[in-house]
């Protein structure tokens, strides 16, 4: 690289890296970051209990352990607190970017390596997963290395073998992070086929038989049992139309289900900028150089197909959500750069193009560092207010789980319990095997978590309309037994998080047995 050229990448990660600092710790935990810290901190090998472990359903827990493992080793040298935890995603995130630009310059050139690095920086969809205490950030990276690596190998006639073998060593860390980033790999595999390279075939062929003889032992001994687990429960819906429309929206903005104005503006947003893209790919692939032109097919294939199989097959058994396709999202911010600066676009509008990409990350970063409901509740402030009223024989009960593991995070020293699932339902998916390793167990029933309590704090998350429906005949028989047991003494509700105070226990409580 030129110095110039580093002096600007520096300067982008600088910026990057700013954007990824803003609220990093003052952002709750949610369910799922709270489970990462809570399952990362018990070790490697309680971890690979708490997954390996086969229940009735299947496997107890559906992700692969390569990121909580590394999330353990990090937070034994850095810490647990939000900003020490997220921090390594953020670091992650940075080197995804210099991996955009090197995929992007060996695509196009350096001035479209150095757009897509800064497109990517200021995205809020990848500001969003470089600040979640989750996987999807190394995915992202892993994806990105893949992809180069790839390419890399595709486009050299000789001595590839070297880049192919790095490829299949980035496509098992992929899988090892999360299997759903196999619908991009395949995708991916599939390209020689499709542009009729068949000498690459044998190459392409060296670097699955390294992904596979890597990811060999959790490809034969623990995937079965995972996709018997999915099979069984999981939470995802079928995908419609209109979850592609969603999947666009969260790419040009942030995947957050806010408000309707700016949902629709953001739409529009991502709307036009596909528009335009699609555009000019149609009518400069003609008239650019075959090299160009099978990049710009590449990426649009990379952007494209991941969704379209996943969506298709989320058909049969839904496996579809936004943040899986974080790799299509970051092939997406590569065409945008060659829209921006090589697509041939009038100057006017270009800017125009621009501006309303500029609209789409103002929408995205504001409700990313704002937001304080579902699922980044303000959990901390509801252990810290209570913990401030606390007396000796207080109990927390959780209506389920989703508020219990982040106050769990919050306020170790409390007594905290929580209702299970029912079992066999969608959202059934922290199994006993890893409520174990976790040492948090849930309680059938209301009268069995309250086992002991002299006070109870009784939690629970403002559901939707929807979600009331399916939970109100066992929502009302608990409070019916708690109000017949205890008087409620003050309501409190801080967003979407409602907390009760239930005190003067007035029968004495046996030690649980759940009327059926």
């Amino acid at each position: 690289m030129t110095r110039r050229t580093t002096l600007i990448l520096s300067a982008i990660l600088v910026i990057a890296f700013a954007l990824r600092l803003i609220q990093l710790s003052e952002r709750d935990f949610w369910y799922d970051e709270a489970f990462s810290v809570l399952f990362a901190e018990t070790g490697v090998e309680s971890m690979l209990t708490g997954t390996t472990t086969i229940t009735p359903n299947g496997a107890s827990e559906p992700h692969p352990l390569l990121y909580y493992t590394a999330l353990h080793y990090w937070m034994w040298i850095v810490g647990q607190s939000p900003f020490a935890v997220r921090l390594f995603n953020v670091l992650i995130g940075l080197v995804t970017i210099y991996a955009v630009f090197l995929l992007s310059r060996d695509l196009f050139d350096t001035r479209i390596g150095l757009s897509a690095a800064f497109i990517t920086a200021i995205a809020p969809f990848h500001i969003q997963y470089s600040q979640e205490a989750r996987m999807y950030s190394l995915l992202a990276l892993f994806l990105v290395l893949a992809t180069w690596t790839f390419w890399r190998a595709y486009r050299i006639e000789k001595r590839a073998v070297g880049w192919w073998i790095a490829f299949g060593v980035f496509g098992a860390l992929t899988l090892y992070t999360q299997q759903l980033g196999a619908f991009y790999l395949a995708a991916l595999a599939c390209v020689p086929i499709i542009a009729r390279r068949w000498h690459a075939l044998p190459g392409l062929l060296t670097g699955i038989g390294v992904a596979v003889i890597f990811y060999a032992p959790w490809l034969f001994f623990v995937l079965p049992n995972q996709l018997v687990s999915i099979s069984n429960a999981y939470w995802i819906p079928v995908p419609s139309i209109a979850s592609l429309l969603v999947t666009l929206r969260s790419f040009a903005t942030v995947n957050l289900t806010y408000g309707t104005p700016s949902t629709l503006i953001g739409l529009g947003a991502a709307l036009i900028l596909l528009f335009f893209m699609i555009l000019q790919l149609m009518l400069r692939t003609r008239r650019v150089s075959a090299t160009t032109r099978d990049s710009l097919l590449f990426a649009l294939w990379l952007f494209i197909a991941p969704i379209a199989l996943l969506w298709v097959v989320s058909q049969l058994r839904p496996l579809y959500i936004d943040r899986a396709l974080i790799g299509s999202a970051l092939m997406l911010y590569v065409l945008l750069a060659w829209l921006l600066t090589r697509g041939g676009l009038p100057r006017p509008i270009s800017f125009i193009v621009g501006g309303i990409g500029i609209i789409a990350v103002g929408i995205g970063l504001f409700y990313q560092y704002t937001w304080s409901n579902f699922p980044s509740s303000p959990f901390q402030a509801m252990t810290t207010q209570i913990t401030q009223q606390w007396l000796q024989g207080d109990v927390i009960i959780h209506q389920d789980k989703l508020s219990a593991l982040p106050s769990r995070y919050y306020a170790r020293d409390l007594t905290q319990r929580y209702i299970r699932d029912e079992p066999g339902a969608a959202d059934d998916t922290l199994s006993m095997p890893a409520q174990q390793t976790l040492n948090f167990y849930a309680d059938a029933c209301v009268r069995v978590a309250a086992r002991g309590a002299e006070r109870v704090w009784w939690v629970v998350l403002s559901p939707t309309p929807a979600q009331y429906a399916l939970i109100q005949e066992l929502f009302t028989t608990q409070i019916a037994w708690l109000e017949a047991s205890f008087a409620a003494r003050e309501t409190y509700q801080l967003n979407d998080v409602i907390f009760t105070l239930y005190s003067n226990r007035m029968t004495p409580l046996d030690e649980g047995v759940c009327e059926s």
